[in-house]
């Protein structure tokens, strides 16, 4: 009797006891990737806020100063904390309405992001304005996750220059003409002021902006994200996209949602 019950035990687990095991495994597999799936819905949503919200403090900041935050040449003067370094240092390019350099080829976009903060540069470069831009809203009062590390010399970086993106990367801004960005599908690119998601501060190169691997997100993350702020059209609307144009995006301006490559940035124009 004793060897049978040995057997018995010995012999595994019955079909009822599979089926039991499998369900429980579904159901464990099925609550992690739901979690994963919640979490990375969670990073969109924020994501879409803190560009309404950087939007927002922009237009309050030209509400109460009368500039635009980085533009504005007498901001020593008018923003607490605020050192000489704040003030932009080219008399031609300060208080002009525009952030930085205008359009998106030759001096504008693809070498502005690449300008790192040290105060000789927020001085001798009109670049230096966009990451202003951000030092002056934090002064301000009305912008977090960055710090005052640009007056002081410090190297760009996010949530230290530049505000750090929920959904990977970081935002940097400037100012289009018209003039499409680096790997853009765009016949028109942006006019005015617009917020651009890179991958890094010194990204902002025809090369950088182009690279296959190393932008913020993939196309399926760029395709959520431009859905519910937008249109979801990578080459129409309030969000457009950039990146590598094989991998990012195909005709009609639809995403490439099957591809796995982080291949994909956004462009959330701010004014038209």
């Amino acid at each position: 009797m004793k060897l049978q019950k040995l057997k018995r035990r010995m012999s595994g687990f019955t079909l009822v006891e599979m089926a039991l095991v499998m369900v429980i495994v579904g159901l464990l597999i099925g609550g992690i990737l739901k979690g994963i799936e919640m979490r990375a819905n969670a990073r969109v949503n924020v994501t879409i806020a803190q560009v309404q919200g950087y939007i927002a403090t922009a237009v309050t900041f030209r509400d109460r100063y009368n500039a635009l935050p980085g533009d504005m040449s007498n901001a020593f003067a008018r923003i607490p904390g605020c050192n000489a370094t704040c003030d932009p240092g080219m008399a031609a390019e300060a208080s002009n309405s525009i952030i930085g350099m205008q359009g998106w080829g030759g001096a504008g976009w693809p070498t502005q992001t690449a300008v790192p903060p040290a105060a000789a540069l927020l001085g001798a470069q009109a670049q230096g304005e966009t990451v202003l831009f951000w030092t002056h809203l934090y002064h301000a009062g009305l912008l977090s996750g960055v710090t005052r590390a640009a007056l002081l010399g410090g190297s760009a970086a996010w949530n230290i220059t530049h505000p750090e993106a929920k959904v990977g990367g970081g935002f940097v801004v400037g100012w289009g003409d018209g003039t499409p960005a680096p790997g853009s599908p765009m016949a028109t690119g942006d006019t005015g002021m617009a917020l651009m998601l890179v991958q890094s501060p010194f990204s902002g190169t025809v090369a950088g902006l182009t690279a296959p691997g190393v932008q913020p997100l993939t196309p399926g993350m760029a395709a959520v994200l431009d859905r519910k702020a937008d249109d979801g059209f990578a080459d129409n609307g309030y969000v457009r996209a950039y990146g590598v144009a094989a991998t990012c995006f195909g005709n009609a301006g639809s995403y490439l949602e099957n591809a796995t490559s982080r291949d994909c940035g956004l462009i959330f124009s701010v004014a038209r």
